[in-house]
């Protein structure tokens, strides 16, 4: 019996103590989300805002390297122009980088080796130099990126296309043009560029193509005037006061018949001695109008800069590309006035990016 009690009070404690216990345990409230997320703790990594545009998009866009030979030349500010327009009307397709050499062949290969490691897809070069600047075609060969020149040309054969005008036409252009106006036994004065320079080696290439036509046209002094004005009037200069005696002087850029204009003028001799210039830049095209200069052969370079970033695009895609050529025109004291609308508008786009 005594047994019996102790085995039913101690039952009786241990259900008392479990009533007890599950009577003070409060049943858990469902947990209310917070007003605002939890915030990171400093440690915690950062989460990185997904990009404007997808990957896809990112990839499908060319991007191009330019590697130019300086942007002192006014005609060189055309045909970087063409390139920026072309990239402006296709933002989604292409990015190009525009670099100058400052007419430092050795700075352009080093130009260019530096965007090589940046990352581009294709490299439009307007060499410095045909040979020297030669390094920088090599190294994006063994980079296995396209290579496009723009306006004058590299000797190397890894150049995908080349995209200009016709050096040897223009010469011939010239000459033909001067002969027409000044007769056959025309005596005449040459300036050249900057010699081994392609687009020098082509004009001079082709005005001597035309003289062989002509034997009786006098070359009477020939010199380089290195694409400056300066050098080039103190080559006139020089030439009238040793009594040379011209019917017309021929220069192989505008910036150098700004010189020879200034040196014939110094002598009493402006629109007494045919002169003849390339580019058709505003200073040339103003003196056309007054009579004081006979013609310049119109070159697109803002064609010859669109045309090349065009290209390069394709070249970059592994499509199949060849040279695109522009013809040469003549822009003469006869016809300048078909031209002006054409420079306004060359002009016009000039001036957005420079």
């Amino acid at each position: 019996m005594g047994k019996k009690v102790k085995v039913f009070s101690l039952v009786v404690v241990i259900v008392m103590a479990f009533v007890l216990l599950t009577g003070c345990a409060q049943p858990a409230e469902p947990q209310q989300p917070s007003e605002a997320p939890q915030q990171p703790s400093e440690a915690a990594p950062a989460t990185t805002a997904p990009p404007e545009t997808s990957p896809e998009e990112s990839s499908s866009k060319v991007v191009i390297g330019c590697s130019i030979q300086g942007n002192q030349s006014t005609f060189m500010q055309y045909v970087v122009a063409g390139m920026y327009q072309y990239a402006e009307e296709n933002p989604d397709i292409v990015e190009i980088k525009v670099v100058y050499a400052n007419d430092d062949a050795v700075t352009q290969c080093t130009q260019v080796e530096t965007m090589i490691q940046e990352g581009i897809d294709a490299l439009v070069i307007n060499p410095v130099d045909p040979d020297a600047s030669s390094p920088a075609v090599d190294a994006c060969k063994a980079a296995n990126i396209p290579v496009i020149t723009v306006n004058t040309t590299v000797n190397n054969d890894y150049v995908a296309a080349h995209v200009g005008s016709d050096d040897v036409e223009s010469g011939r252009l010239q000459m033909e043009r001067i002969i027409s106006v000044c007769g056959e036994n025309a005596k005449v004065g040459y300036i050249n560029a900057v010699i081994g320079h392609s687009a020098q080696v082509g004009r001079e290439k082709g005005y001597k193509e035309v003289l062989a036509k002509y034997p009786t046209v006098e070359l009477v002094a020939y010199d380089c005037g290195n694409w400056s004005g300066d050098e080039s009037m103190q080559i006139v200069e020089n030439w009238l006061a040793a009594g040379k005696e011209f019917d017309a002087i021929l220069c192989q850029a505008d910036c150098q018949l700004v010189g020879v204009i200034q040196a014939v003028k110094n002598a009493g001799l402006l629109g007494k001695i045919k002169l003849a210039g390339m580019d058709c830049i505003d200073d040339i095209m103003e003196q056309i109008a007054a009579g004081n200069v006979d013609n310049s052969i119109w070159q697109d370079g803002v064609g010859q800069g669109y045309h090349s970033v065009r290209i390069a695009i394709d070249a970059a895609k592994g499509v199949a590309v060849q040279d695109y050529m522009i013809p040469y025109e003549v822009c003469s004291v006869d016809n300048y006035q078909e031209y002006l609308k054409k420079i306004d508008e060359r002009n016009a786009l000039a001036a957005k990016y420079f």
